[in-house]
């Protein structure tokens, strides 16, 4: 399978030639649009309403509409030119502390794969951001299109995160403003002993698409004809005092945790009241 990318990345006078390959793999399960008469597959069709039929994707054009039902043709070249052969190198601009970039600011993550004889020099730029804990800030025109990207190390490699460009995302205190309300130490140790006791380590067998396997599963029961077995439908629980609703899943939680370890936070040592927002 072809890269998506290829070029170089830059910073200061240092080039490196890189790939970019995908990270990720799509699992959605994909299904089709039949005629529920027949179950044969439906067929899109582009239609042009001031000629008055069908036309063929080959005779298609891409336009951009400066006023209401005018259009300027924009062909594979015009955008070849508006790259300008930027889309060849990926330079850095600026280097920033890896914990200023934030989950909101991701949008898609590859990984940077050097090309032969650019060893070192990867090796190089790895270990370096690896010392310093900074991500590259880069910006670049790839397939008509500007990016804004983070070259970060990802353990054994480089990668490259393209950024939301600003306006795509939004901050947290946008969306949310909590009322300023007293929280007692006692709710406060309840829900930290919660946590403890639903603390494992991180493994990427949490990641599994449950939904996805049960989807299968019925698709192959459909297929053998077999009789489709319903998943159990979760009932949500019961709105309860909060103090009771911590005490009842300090009760639940408990079994994941040794005893000991429970009884020894039931007391803990009195701090100041807090405030959350």
């Amino acid at each position: 399978m072809p890269s998506l990318w290829s070029g170089s990345i830059s910073f200061g006078l240092v080039s490196i030639p890189v790939r970019l390959e995908v990270s990720q793999r799509s699992r959605n399960v994909g299904f089709n649009l039949l005629h529920e008469e027949c179950l044969s597959r439906i067929r899109q069709k582009h239609y042009c309403p001031s000629c008055e039929e069908y036309v063929e994707r080959d005779d298609l054009v891409k336009g951009y509409q400066y006023e209401k039902d005018h259009y300027v043709v924009i062909t594979p070249e015009d955008f070849e030119k508006a790259d300008g052969g930027a889309s060849r190198n990926i330079e850095v601009v600026a280097f920033v502390d890896s914990s200023e970039l934030k989950p909101v600011h991701l949008s898609k993550t590859y990984y940077l794969v050097p090309e032969a004889g650019a060893e070192k020099a990867y090796l190089l730029l790895l270990e370096a951001m690896r010392d310093t804990k900074k991500v590259g800030i880069t910006r670049f025109v790839m397939r008509g299109k500007e990016y804004i990207g983070a070259v970060s190390h990802g353990g054994k490699g480089l990668m490259l995160h393209i950024l939301f460009h600003k306006g795509e995302f939004k901050h947290l205190e946008d969306v949310v403003s909590l009322p300023q309300l007293e929280v007692k130490d006692k709710e406060i140790s309840l829900a930290v002993q919660i946590i403890e006791n639903l603390t494992e380590d991180f493994s990427e067998e949490m990641l599994t698409d449950e939904y996805r396997d049960r989807l299968m599963e019925m698709i192959r029961q459909k297929i053998e004809g077999e009789q489709v077995i319903l998943a159990e439908v979760k009932q949500p629980a019961k709105v309860l005092d909060l103090m009771e609703a911590l005490k009842k899943s300090l009760d639940a939680t408990a079994k994941k945790k040794p005893v000991a370890r429970v009884e020894e936070q039931e007391t803990p040592a009195k701090q100041p009241k807090r405030k959350r927002a």
